[in-house]
């Protein structure tokens, strides 16, 4: 291994430690409390090779008493989406997403695809594999109570100049969840993982997928390479 993979691997996590807050978080995709100063912040990976993605993405969590929050920044120069109907395929546009298993030993999980348009794709996967290949058997299902928003810095849909960047900013509530009988307690630990596809002009083969989580496949369900994300809670 170079020395360019060894200094790349050792910024990848092993856990993250989601910080609770008390203050009021409105979900308007600007990152602007200063309750979001206090989570860490999660840098995006290309699965298997673990380089340093062409467009990078930064992410922050936090937690309250009804919701998990997740705000992203993407940098991107060709930000793009179509897409408007929710459950829509939302990962063939530029989509940030969410996957979270409340219990590490059981199958379901949750995915949480939102693109740049703020059209949402959410699924509860009871069982994985058991969709065959219909992608939409689990998004039947709507987290009626998610909120999200997006802000952009560019011109969407315009390939021909180059955009900033583009924020999202989710908030899932633990109380619509199925598997969840509402908000964690302190030092609990769920799983998760969150990602990317970035579809652009601007890259050499016109696509690209990133994570936070060390995953050894490009697989964004493989859920046994996803972080342990532990609930904490200053005393």
């Amino acid at each position: 291994m170079d020395q360019q993979k060894e200094i790349e691997m050792s910024q990848l996590r092993e856990s993250y430690d989601c910080p609770y807050t008390d203050q009021p978080i409105t979900v308007d995709g600007h990152l602007d409390e200063a309750a979001w100063d206090k989570a860490e912040v999660l840098d995006f990976f290309i699965p298997v090779t673990f380089e340093k993605p062409i467009s990078p993405t930064e992410a922050r969590m936090l937690w309250d008493d009804d919701y998990l929050y997740v705000g992203f920044k993407a940098w991107d120069k060709d930000i793009w989406s179509y897409l408007t109907e929710r459950d829509s395929s939302t990962c063939s546009e530029d989509v940030l997403e969410v996957f979270v298993k409340p219990d590490a030993e059981r199958d379901p999980y949750y995915n949480f695809e939102i693109n740049a348009l703020n059209t949402v794709f959410d699924a509860y996967n009871v069982k994985r594999g058991a969709g065959g290949n219909d992608h939409h058997r689990w998004s039947r299902w709507d987290c009626q109570g998610l909120q999200s928003a997006v802000f952009v810095k560019g011109t969407m849909n315009n390939w021909e100049d180059e955009d900033e960047f583009w924020q999202l900013e989710v908030g899932i509530p633990f109380a619509d969840l199925p598997t969840v009988a509402g908000a964690p307690n302190p030092e609990d630990i769920w799983l998760f993982h969150l990602s990317r596809y970035d579809w652009s002009v601007y890259l050499p083969e016109g696509n690209e997928l990133s994570s936070c989580a060390p995953l050894t496949a490009v697989d964004f369900h493989r859920y046994e390479d996803w972080m342990p994300l532990r609930f904490c809670r200053d005393s």
